[in-house]
């Protein structure tokens, strides 16, 4: 039964950010498809052990003025029957840092609590089973280094009560040992 996430001192069961495909700005802006004019083209995933496609998708970029622009995301989901195919418009934008130069941000177009997110983030996600790039708020994902940090709490609570001390001691302790 069971499994990784439940029964007592588990980890969290919350999907995280590394589940996920990824969108991320700055890899957009690296690779030249945002900034000025209309571009479109392809962004592919592949698999890092055997390089082989796992995913893509089509985008079409379009500059709305200096500070405005869309991304227009073009893929499908699902397998056979329930096969679908999705196509929308995500706001981005840019802001202009104290040193110097542009950053672009993407806009969460997800929907919560009837109302869009809107939220100015550097990534968005697609856990599996989901439809639409969102932002790791929204999709309420962590990071499985955030999971793993209380990992051994249990053992170093139930080490402190035998040795009458407190947690943190034990914790400390081994961590400057190992």
């Amino acid at each position: 039964m069971g499994g990784y996430g439940s029964g007592p001192g588990g980890y969290s069961s919350k999907m995280t950010v590394e589940d996920c495909r990824t969108l991320d700005i700055n890899a957009f802006v690296r690779h030249g498809v945002v900034g000025k004019g209309y571009r479109s083209g392809s962004w592919v995933w592949t698999d890092a052990t055997t390089g082989e496609q796992t995913s893509a998708l089509g985008y079409t970029f379009e500059a709305n003025g200096e500070f405005d622009a869309t991304l227009r995301l073009q893929y499908t989901t699902g397998r056979d029957e329930k096969k679908r195919s999705i196509d929308y418009r995500i706001r981005l934008q840019t802001t202009r840092p104290n040193y110097g130069g542009k950053r672009w941000w993407f806009h969460c177009p997800l929907i919560k609590n009837g109302r869009t997110c809107n939220r100015r983030v550097g990534r968005l996600y697609l856990p599996s089973g989901g439809l639409y790039f969102g932002c790791r708020h929204c999709y309420d994902l962590t990071y499985t280094s955030c999971q793993e940090s209380h990992k051994y709490d249990e053992m170093y609570a139930l080490l402190a009560r035998n040795m009458g001390t407190t947690p943190e001691i034990v914790k400390r302790v081994f961590s400057e040992k190992y």
